[in-house]
């Protein structure tokens, strides 16, 4: 991998400038060096000229054709470098026009990548074969969409040896989504981000709802008030979307803002009602089975939206992303804070620069599964962003801010396993940086530090213009006024929300005043990049791979008269939707921790290094011997923090 100074690097890693008026998340500019900045300039132009009517029909038609050639040339290359992984030179640098050097997938990457995708192909290809069958009037028969998931799951564990979802065998024990699972995912599903307990700034909402007692599992005359004061009521809410408009969803689809209140008790969380909409009538588990289960629905399809959009894309492979361009932009290689968070980058780049592709271009993933449309959900992405501080991301902080410490919430899978991670990564990262900062005074003398985080943290308007790209001097000015990418002015706003947190009165914005607070940038950058990651990841295919347990859209408003068969989305979405769930969580490269990722030269750092992997060892025993209890219990594990399943970066 080629290794260069900062200031040579900085010429490869340049901030994209086209999110700046919308305020979202730092993304790379994936057009390397002047000449990268000076074609992607041209081509913009020549858009340009063609919306305007100044281009005539001979010459667009054939750089429409030129355009097409090049298009299938890059495809080729990738699809080739792909079939032919074991090839190193088609996964050099020689072959890369839009990541900085050394940044990359590997052959073996490829080559697991590779793999996944062809079983991927096969089971697709039987599950539609299956679905199109003439089905036979028998009532014993099987229905399509059924058919088609039970082939596709097939299929993958014979390819794949990839267990069906977890969460098909729970709806075959229990005949549909019950009340009981229902709540359980909002504490070991795909998402256990959203829950809060029920506090002061509630009440409002609360006194609404608390004109009744309640029924709750076996207990009856539940008053909300009390319950509430017993800190015994929790809420999942999606206020992201309360102002969602009908321009903002696909048509014929439906997200919104439910708010769905469940109560503690001995047994585990039960839900109490959900409130579909603001301002509309409340749906209780006595209301009729079918008004119920549309409304665990609806609550589930706007988890999920939530889920892909935020806790998933924006909040660890978006939010990461201005680390790890700082990273490489502003310490030296030999530096320890590069030694120390570079490997836990290691693809972040390339698979957010392919998300692009996959997730976000038009057509693509986003806007062919979920609700709203793919410019709504970029604006939903960079709203979230920068109302987030970086400080909401750490998980002691997160868990408090959310009510759910374990006296009010004894048994919560992902905090409780989460909680021996973000420990070990803290003990792991102190004796590591403690090496090199005897105290406080180190840190604030330390210019790479301070530059690094100046560059996360300052206001972009008080940053130069080069960090962006720059087209060649040469360049007429009306010239490069027209390609988009140039800029004059910066916004006022920092890349990174309230980074770091300001600790005294006289701190000033980007700058890092001592070892604590560098201790626990790093641990929640590293927590961030693997334990974090791979709860909201690796989870999908278990919950969201099984359509009747959480469609990724529903496909009529609340208030529609239609059958709830027609609330889910049809069958091929069915499909699209467990592909794109397999194919985000089907591959799991790098182990957290492993020294064939993390290769420290100095004697000390790797027994630091050792010590962290002993702790992990010993954290995989402890939560197996949990998931034995949980099994027992709730007939499913929670396996997406051991160790062992945590890769060591964001890689896919």
């Amino acid at each position: 991998m080629l290794h260069l100074p900062p200031e040579q690097q900085q010429g490869f890693y340049r901030y994209s400038p086209m999110g700046l008026k919308q305020r979202g998340p730092a993304r790379l500019f994936a057009h390397i060096a002047e000449d990268g900045a000076l074609g992607y300039g041209l081509t913009r132009i020549y858009q340009n000229l063609i919306e305007q009517g100044r281009v005539s029909p001979p010459l667009n038609l054939l750089m429409q054709w030129l355009e097409s050639t090049v298009q299938k040339t890059g495809q080729q290359v990738d699809r080739l470098s792909t079939l032919l992984a074991d090839v190193e030179f088609l996964h050099s640098d020689w072959l890369n026009w839009t990541l900085p050097p050394g940044e990359t997938f590997n052959s073996n990457y490829v080559r697991k990548r590779l793999e996944m995708g062809q079983a991927l192909k096969a089971a697709s290809k039987a599950a539609i074969a299956d679905r199109l069958q003439d089905a036979s009037p028998s009532k014993d028969v099987v229905p399509g969409s059924e058919r088609q998931r039970l082939r596709f799951y097939t299929e993958l564990e014979q390819r794949w040896q990839r267990e069906r979802p977890k969460v098909s065998f729970i709806h075959a024990r229990d005949g549909e989504l019950s009340d009981r699972e229902f709540a359980r995912q909002r504490l070991a599903g795909t998402n256990p981000m959203i829950l809060h307990r029920i506090q002061e700034e509630d009440r409002e909402r609360l006194q609404a709802w608390a004109t009744q007692d309640y029924s709750v599992a076996t207990e009856k005359n539940v008053n909300l008030l009390d319950a509430a004061a017993q800190n015994r009521l929790f809420l999942a809410n999606y206020p992201l979307f309360k102002d969602l408009t009908s321009t903002d969803l696909q048509l014929g689809r439906y997200v919104g803002n439910p708010q769905a209140l469940f109560y503690g008790t001995e047994q585990g969380l039960y839900p109490v009602l959900i409130q579909l909409e603001s301002g509309s009538k409340w749906v209780t588990p006595t209301a009729a089975a079918d008004d119920w289960m549309r409304a665990k629905l609806y609550t589930q399809a706007a988890d999920m939206t939530h889920h892909e959009l935020i806790d998933h894309l924006c909040n660890t492979h978006l939010s990461m992303e201005a680390f790890a361009i700082a990273t490489s932009r502003q310490l030296p290689v030999g530096h320890p804070l590069y030694q120390l968070l570079r490997p836990h980058f290691r693809f972040l780049l390339a698979i957010n620069t392919r998300g692009n592709t996959l997730l976000l271009a038009e057509d693509a993933a986003i806007e062919d599964l979920l609700a709203p449309t793919r410019e709504a959900s970029v604006s939903l992405i960079n709203q979230s962003y920068r109302q987030r501080s970086f400080t909401d991301g750490a998980l002691p902080y997160d868990i408090a801010r959310r009510g759910l410490e374990p006296e009010f919430l004894p048994d919560f899978a992902y905090r409780d396993d989460a909680q021996l991670l973000w420990d070990a990564i803290a003990t792991y990262v102190s004796s590591y940086l403690q090496r090199y900062y005897r105290d406080d005074a180190a840190v604030l003398l330390d210019p790479y530090l301070q530059a690094w985080t100046a560059e996360l943290g300052q206001p972009l308007s008080d940053r130069p213009l080069s960090e962006f790209p720059e087209l060649p001097d040469w360049i007429p000015a009306e010239f490069a006024a027209k390609t988009g990418i140039q800029v004059d002015t910066l916004p006022d706003y920092p890349r990174v929300p309230n980074f770091p947190a300001a600790t005294s009165a006289n701190q000033r914005p980007g700058e890092i005043q001592g070892l604590q607070q560098l201790i626990e940038i790093a641990t929640q950058i590293i927590f961030t990049c693997g334990p974090q990651h791979a709860a909201v990841n690796f989870s999908q295919f278990d919950y969201a791979g099984y359509m009747p347990n959480a469609p990724l859209a529903t496909y009529a408003r609340p208030d529609a008269a239609v059958k709830l068969e027609e609330v889910l989305p049809p069958v091929d979405q069915d499909l699209n939707q467990m592909e794109l769930t397999f194919a985000l969580s089907g591959i799991i490269w790098g182990q957290l921790g492993d020294s064939k990722l993390i290769q420290y030269k100095e004697e000390g750092d790797r027994q630091i290094l050792h010590q962290f992997q002993l702790k992990l060892k010993s954290i995989e025993q402890e939560i197996q011997q949990r998931n034995q209890q949980r099994i027992n219990r709730d007939g499913v594990d929670y396996p997406y923090l051991l160790p062992s399943r945590i890769p060591n970066s964001i890689n896919i």
